[in-house]
């Protein structure tokens, strides 16, 4: 078993979850390039949890957009499901958390700035995935990822509500429904990019550009919502 030299508290504070068993972070810690040079088996790298992180960061993400999203419908949650747990997302949430610091890499990594390696991280982060859901099930793996991902969700809540936020607030307010307009529609036919404007009391309020024309109504929506509360 592969021994890190530096202390993990750090870590654990930040994925918000204590290891009883603190060798499955260590594992999930261990590149394949250091096992040779530690001398123990390559079984003991990150290389089968990161497999199964990647299965259950999946089921998560996918499980959340399903519930927090009722009105869309199959490609909407595939696009955003995509987009959360993409190498590039996983390897920013990586780095929000100090991954880097823990990694235990080979030398040869080392000198060539592994710890910097967006694929090493988001591979690193998908293998943590996986340690905390052998430490603790999926309710524990839950908790911690829908923290870690809070502000790409909550973002992509904020602009999805924007239609209901909007309308809910001119009610209030007492004042007309907002009304939207599509001014423009560029591309191929299979690729449009619409721009929409929001119009209140005669006036655009706001301006939103999609690949769908909800989406660019809904950013639409939000921006307006941010002029009306300027």
């Amino acid at each position: 078993m592969i021994k890190a030299k530096n202390n993990l508290d750090g870590l654990e504070i930040k994925l918000g979850v204590k290891f009883k068993n603190l060798d499955l972070l260590r594992i999930a810690l261990t590149h394949p390039s250091a096992t040779n040079e530690m001398g123990v088996k390559r079984h003991e790298s990150n290389q089968r949890m990161e497999f199964l992180g990647d299965a259950v960061l999946d089921l998560i993400v996918a499980n959340y957009l399903y519930k927090q999203n009722k009105e869309w419908n199959e490609g909407e949650l595939t696009v955003e499901s995509d987009k959360l747990v993409s190498g590039a997302t996983l390897a920013k949430i990586a780095a929000q958390i100090n991954l880097d610091r823990y990694l235990i890499l080979g030398k040869g990594l080392i000198s060539q700035s592994g710890r910097d390696n967006p694929s090493i991280l988001a591979a690193a982060f998908e293998a943590v995935v996986a340690a905390v859901f052998i430490e603790g099930g999926y309710e524990l793996a839950h908790n911690m990822v829908v923290q870690l991902y809070s502000k790409y969700l909550y973002a992509v809540e904020e602009v999805e509500n924007s239609k209901k936020q909007l309308q809910e607030y001119l009610q209030s307010q007492k004042r007309p429904i907002p009304e939207y307009r599509t001014v423009e529609s560029i591309g191929e036919p299979h690729k449009l990019t619409f721009t929409v404007e929001v119009v209140i009391d005669e006036q655009v309020m706001g301006v939103g550009v999609g690949t769908k024309k909800i989406d660019a109504e809904q950013r639409a929506a939000n921006n307006a919502l941010k002029e009306l509360n300027a």
